[in-house]
């Protein structure tokens, strides 16, 4: 009998170490070389990796499709956790027969000018939205809406590279500043063109008016006919930070009253749909304005950051777990609504570039309120500050449960400033 496995494409070495834990001997990973070389945590055994260049997606299925003859292995799902290897995903899916979004769905789905343009025809609400080529085509977009816009990447992912532009002066700063940091920047398959159709997204930007309100985002599950909201989550931004930056998520999360629930299910089955996404989990960032839910951005994958932990804090639901059963045609059951609890999951950042001397998380743990406190960065760790690098500043995060009444925002600051970070060569 084969060793039947999902094959995990290209995620990060934390979730796979997560993974490789609570659920080993399930999966496969495929994981780029410089990953694994930059790794704190332990590799999988020989027969549960794939070392190959990510970039290279023919080259990358073929090592994947030699792993399994060799280990005797049968691929029986797909999962990506990440937006960067949604498309290799799907080549993969693919070569091996397993479900998978399409590679067109992926395209739709990685353009934030595409996916908008869709939900546009289909009479779906989201932010009005433009492509930008350079300087002139921004303060244009700008000077139609008569309102301030975001300029923003073509095909990122979080806050990175994101500008809120009120003038012609901010638009040209904004383009010059994303073309400058895009040309040369070192996640080539984030940036990358998928598909013949996509302008090259280190050219071409994407511009659309800014929407202000609350901000939430949303895993949902679509099989077919069936949709089912795993969860709901609140951001909360961070103040001091690039525009997009979020401090933390409160989950679970109610929408407003002017929200109808059916309606919001039936909106997020037709937004995948538009997308061209048939079967998935997918995640949706919004924002609620005058009792609509305006879709910013819609992804075939679970979310990620702290909410995998934030989840399992709430009501004990694994999403790791959870998107591997999916991926391999498993039920899967989301925990009733009285079985979660409010938790609030900061995310901690360095506020100050250099090299990490010693972290501690210490006063984190002895609060009563702390339900887990997790750092992914240790002692020698560089943090760059943006717009020069958005991800080595996040440290990790700290889940605790909000005290009754209190102004949320300002408790996940109290919180968020117990870590103690020392800079080498540095005296605060």
């Amino acid at each position: 009998m084969p060793d039947r496995r999902i094959v995990v494409v290209g995620t990060t070495t934390d979730y796979i170490d997560l993974i490789n834990r609570d659920h080993p001997g399930r999966a496969v990973f495929m994981t780029d070389p410089r990953e694994r070389a930059r790794a704190v945590e332990p590799a999988p055994p020989e027969n549960g990796e794939v070392l190959c260049d990510l970039a290279r997606s023919r080259q990358s299925v073929a090592e994947l499709c030699k792993h399994l003859r060799r280990w005797g292995q049968e691929a029986v799902g797909i999962a990506c956790f990440d937006c960067e290897s949604l498309a290799l995903a799907a080549a993969v899916a693919t070569a091996v027969a397993a479900p998978f979004p399409s590679a067109e769905a992926i395209v739709a789905s990685r353009s934030k000018f595409t996916s908008k343009q869709l939900w546009h025809r289909a009479g779906l609400p989201c932010p009005e939205t433009a492509l930008v080529q350079n300087e002139s085509d921004a303060v244009r977009f700008l000077e139609s809406l008569n309102r301030p816009a975001v300029l923003k990447p073509l095909t990122g992912s979080g806050s990175e590279l994101i500008f809120l532009c009120h003038t012609p002066t901010d638009c040209r700063q904004a383009v010059t500043m994303t073309k400058s940091h895009l040309a040369d920047h070192p996640n080539a398959r984030m940036y990358a063109s998928v598909g013949t159709a996509m302008p090259d997204p280190r050219q071409t930007l994407v511009m659309e008016e800014y929407v202000s309100g609350d901000e939430y985002s949303a895993d949902f599950i679509l099989d077919d006919d069936r949709i089912e909201i795993i969860r709901l989550a609140r951001k909360i931004p961070a103040e001091g930070q690039p525009m997009g930056t979020i401090a933390a998520y409160i989950v679970p999360a109610d929408l407003p009253a002017e929200i109808d629930l059916a309606q919001f299910r039936d909106q997020l089955r037709d937004a995948a749909r538009t997308l061209g996404v048939a079967r998935s989990i997918c995640m949706l960032d919004f924002i609620i304005r005058d009792g609509r839910a305006l879709m910013l951005e819609l992804t075939p994958r679970p979310g990620g950051d702290c909410l995998p932990f934030l989840i399992r804090q709430s009501c004990g639901l694994d999403m790791l777990g959870l998107t591997l059963d999916f991926a391999e045609g498993r039920p899967v059951t989301i925990p009733e609504p009285a079985r979660w609890r409010r938790l609030v999951g900061v995310r901690l950042f360095a506020k100050v570039p250099g090299v990490i001397e010693r972290i501690d998380d210490t006063l984190l743990r002895q609060d009563a309120r702390v339900r887990e406190s997790y750092l992914k960065r240790r002692p020698g760790h560089r943090v760059v500050l943006p717009p020069d690098d958005y991800d080595s500043r996040l440290l990790g995060h700290v889940i605790f449960e909000p005290s009754p009444s209190a102004d949320i925002s300002a408790e996940a600051a109290a919180m968020a400033a117990k870590l103690i970070v020392k800079m080498e060569h540095s005296r605060g």
